[in-house]
């Protein structure tokens, strides 16, 4: 009752968040760094970078950086300042960007942040999507720091051990939010997990957006964008990124790549030629791995997209859009039709929000398209989602680190099973069975075989004794 009548008063007391930003999301390769520059010049606006391999010092092709000369004179903020060896965390990327943010609105002009980490752009565009955001927190311990730093496993024991329920929502090998649900429990003294209900509830009393908020996502349709994306890393390579790879493996020492500048994509596929660099097949088969992960992140970011962004907009109508919050659909597909399509489309809808008049443009270019936003995604989100933090392990199928693969929720238990690759591993597992089976039976027989021939030998050599005394008689018999 108390947080209805709060909810009551939000909505009659709540103003209108006046600072505006833009946001352009989609898939890497996709066309999100020429739109920025052409939205950009056209609203005065400046770039705020939120891909979390862009902070990184040099290597421009591999981390896909918006060439120099392409730019147009237009500014880029929280981009190419961070040194190889330093791990970029989110509470930097949110000081960075924010300040980014002040400084672009204190002259005037629209911050355009762009990019494919979306950590970085729930943490920037909504209001206490973090878990512990908004409690004070106090520095940590050297112990703490050891903890934190240490094995992934002994992260999810810990954390295990303190917050159950926290630990189940997270898969055991995924360290950066082990890593931030502990850090929560160390800096404030609570559970993760109590004060993630307390932010899903407050989300059912007032707008969450931190301003007013426009969203685009240029989309292009999957069929078009594989061989785009393909066509791409090929560039890459043609423009220098060999030699980028070479140069971040002069740094390596062995460690993890699920962390820093080492994660980015093109590393960890490029070791096994880097170790040898005289193999022509090998170098061939890690450019196709390249491409495999490349089209792989392109699918997880298009999933992110429509699975937990769009939901979370969508909570944004409860409130009547106060603050913004509708995402645009800029259909990229046809590269040729780019200006109308994607360009003017853009500009047009940016103009309307910017002077905050009613944007009558449909979010979707054509009804065809409308279900990649109408339609509902499940939401690991909603106020209820803890019912749903359960660990599934199936122990036909196996991780990169080869242990027993691990869904998190019923909902990716059962996507699991009823992927190709777990139905691959079945039928598998059932002819290794069989052929076991089949073995086994073979050896039992041929066992079972070789038991009667040493008993019918030691029969027979029991009787020759015998035989050997009634063929004496009779010669004597002859004589």
């Amino acid at each position: 009752m108390i947080r209805y009548l709060r909810y009551l008063k939000n909505k009659i007391m709540d103003k209108p968040k006046q600072l505006p930003i833009i946001s352009i999301v989609g898939t890497t390769g996709v066309g999100k760094s020429q739109f920025s520059i052409d939205l950009a010049k056209a609203i005065n606006g400046e770039i705020i970078n939120a891909d979390s391999m862009q902070v990184y010092k040099s290597l421009p092709q591999i981390t896909n950086k918006h060439p120099i000369e392409e730019r147009e004179g237009v500014p880029h903020h929280v981009m190419d300042h961070v040194k190889w060896d330093e791990n970029y965390y989110i509470h930097r990327f949110e000081m960075e960007a924010k300040k980014a943010i002040e400084d672009i609105h204190s002259r005037n002009k629209i911050p355009i942040i762009i990019g494919g980490t979306h950590y970085y752009l729930n943490t920037l565009i909504f209001d206490n999507k973090t878990i512990g955001e908004k409690k004070e927190e106090r520095e940590l311990t050297r112990e703490e720091l050891e903890v934190l730093d240490g094995p992934v496993e002994n992260l999810f024991q810990v954390l295990s051990s303190i917050d159950p329920l926290i630990a189940s929502k997270f898969h055991p090998q995924d360290q950066r939010k082990l890593r931030r649900a502990l850090e929560i429990y160390y800096t404030t003294g609570e559970k993760p997990s109590f004060l993630y209900q307390e932010q899903k509830l407050d989300e059912l009393e007032k707008s969450s957006l931190k301003y007013n908020t426009l969203i685009y996502w240029i989309y292009c349709e999957s069929d078009i964008l594989k061989p785009r994306l393909d066509k791409r890393v090929d560039k890459m390579f043609e423009s220098g990124a060999l030699e980028e790879i070479k140069e971040l493996y002069t740094h390596y020492t062995g460690q993890d790549c699920t962390h820093g500048i080492f994660q980015v994509i093109g590393f960890k596929e490029f070791l096994p030629w880097l170790e040898k660099q005289d193999h022509e097949k090998l170098f061939l088969d890690c450019v196709d791995r390249m491409k495999i992960r490349t089209r792989q992140y392109a699918k997880y970011q298009n999933k992110w997209i429509r699975k937990l962004l769009i939901p979370e907009l969508k909570k944004e109508e409860r409130f009547n859009w106060i603050n913004g919050g509708k995402i645009y659909l800029l259909n990229a597909s046809n590269l040729d039709n780019w200006n109308e399509n994607v360009k003017d489309r853009g500009i047009e809808i940016a103009e309307k929000f910017l002077k905050r008049e009613e944007i009558d443009t449909e979010q979707s270019p054509s009804p065809e398209l409308s279900y990649l936003i109408n339609e509902s995604e499940t939401n690991n989100r909603a106020v209820d989602s803890h019912l749903n933090w359960k660990h599934y392990t199936c122990d036909i199928c196996k991780d990169k680190s080869n242990n027993s693969f691990v869904a998190v929720g019923e909902e990716n238990w059962i996507l699991h099973q009823q992927s190709k690759r777990h139905k691959r591993n079945v039928n598998y597992e059932k002819i290794t069975e069989e052929r076991e089976m089949y073995k086994k039976l073979k050896q039992e027989k041929r066992q079972k075989l070789e038991e009667t021939k040493d008993e019918n030998q030691q029969k027979n050599v029991e009787e020759k004794p015998q035989n050997a005394g009634e063929t004496d008689k009779q010669e004597e018999l002859k004589s």
